[in-house]
């Protein structure tokens, strides 16, 4: 009888009771909505958006180098000679007037629906399909050339994050990003829409 105690007295503290298991899930939940908190999954999530928008910019720029390298031309001057350039971005909208050339001084607006020209980078293996049917899908860049041979062609998007919101602004209160009026910047277009404002619509530009 006494060994029958004993084992019913050790069963019954072998358990953990209702609020001992309350108290440590309480716990656990006030410990992730701290590091949550610290984290911040939203911002890291736009981050890592705004940082492949900005190495697919690059990518394109350097495509359409080695396409001129060897080609002598531009790839929309085999496509088309004439962009109408209108688009809405994320959280800005860009109204600008039409554009047009020939040759390879064509000056280019990219803006939606007008990406066909990468299919030329394509077919010459600059690019692959996945990336170009990307950045049409994405529709995140606002990419622009003067006329001229020597003239530097841009590739601008609208940060999302915070941390490229505040690099959107140092570059362009720094002159590193071109401004509206600028030497090779198109008429109505404006990549620095307030230097000084942190939630104004300036655009990160690449080179």
């Amino acid at each position: 009888m006494k060994k029958l105690s004993k084992i019913l007295s050790l069963s019954s503290k072998a358990g953990f009771t209702m609020i001992e298991l309350l108290v440590v899930i309480a716990v656990i939940g006030v410990l992730a909505v701290a590091v949550l908190s610290s984290i911040n999954p939203i911002e890291q999530i736009n981050k890592g958006r705004d940082t492949r928008t900005r190495s697919d910019a690059a990518q394109l720029i350097n495509a359409v180098d080695r396409y001129y390298a060897i080609h002598e031309k531009y790839p929309w001057n085999v496509t088309t000679t004439t962009y109408t350039a209108s688009s809405t971005l994320p959280n800005a909208t860009f109204t600008m007037g039409s554009v047009s050339g020939s040759g390879a001084d064509a000056i280019i607006v990219t803006t939606s629906g007008e990406w066909n020209y990468t299919d030329v980078l394509v077919s010459t293996a600059e690019v692959k399909e996945g990336y170009t049917n990307r950045l049409k899908d994405d529709d995140k860049q606002l990419v622009f050339k003067d006329t001229g041979y020597n003239q530097t062609m841009y590739a601008c998007f609208l940060p999302t994050s915070n941390a490229f919101e505040q690099e959107a602004m140092e570059n362009c209160a720094d002159g590193v990003t071109p401004d509206a009026g600028d030497p090779g910047v198109p008429a109505g277009v404006d990549p620095c829409e307030d230097p000084a404002d942190i939630d104004a619509a300036n655009m990160i530009c690449l080179p």
